[in-house]
């Protein structure tokens, strides 16, 4: 099995985490999850238009507490096969977090497998650009477009579709969690990062 490593903020989508959680325990993998500080965290649920649909925007309510296994400080990405940067708005936090960032520059710089759907690839950009890596093809929240340019970065924006450079893989937003998922795990598989309940 793989040992994957969460990257988890305060409003994180409950939503995203949980999908990506779940299915990287079904394939068989151990997950751990980190945040800036080892607490429980809340993550939140965002309701486009708001959950009445009265709001011109987004709307978030609380969402699950997420037990964390260890704060940044505390993580060596050495041990770690892989790192999942689910999205929400907390990646926009994490951005800021040298430590986290430090984290992922280690999975981008060692061509290890890195995920992140919605906000999640601002992190993933911010490791990429420190590191001095361009021209990666990276989709997210429309929001980032500006950012993906910024960072030297292709943007590519394909609903219904996961982008894969490499060993980066991104996601646009819900409702496109499986095909996030889908190609992340065929990724791992073809690292030869099998789930215990797909060996030999």
């Amino acid at each position: 099995m793989a040992r994957i490593l969460f990257l988890l903020a305060e409003s994180t989508s409950s939503g995203i985490h949980d999908y990506a959680y779940y299915r990287m325990l079904e394939e068989g993998h151990e997950v751990v999850i980190a945040a800036a500080v080892k607490k429980p965290t809340r993550t939140v649920v965002i309701f486009a238009g708001g959950a009445a649909g009265d709001v011109d925007t987004f709307e978030q309510r609380e969402g699950w507490i997420i037990d964390v296994d260890v704060a940044f400080d505390d993580v060596d990405p050495a041990t770690f096969d892989a790192c999942v940067i689910p999205g929400g708005p907390g990646p926009e936090y994490l951005r800021a977090n040298r430590k986290c960032v430090e984290i992922v520059r280690h999975f981008v710089e060692n061509d290890k497998p890195v995920t992140g759907i919605c906000h999640g690839p601002n992190v993933i950009l911010e490791a990429l650009h420190q590191s001095g890596i361009k021209k990666k093809r990276i989709s997210a929240n429309v929001v980032l477009e500006a950012d993906v340019r910024a960072a030297g970065c292709i943007w590519v924006h394909e609903p219904g579709k996961a982008a894969t450079d490499g060993n980066l893989v991104t996601a646009w937003r819900r409702p496109d969690y499986d095909v996030w998922m889908r190609d992340f795990i065929t990724l791992l598989r073809g690292r030869g990062l099998n789930g215990s309940h797909h060996d030999g």
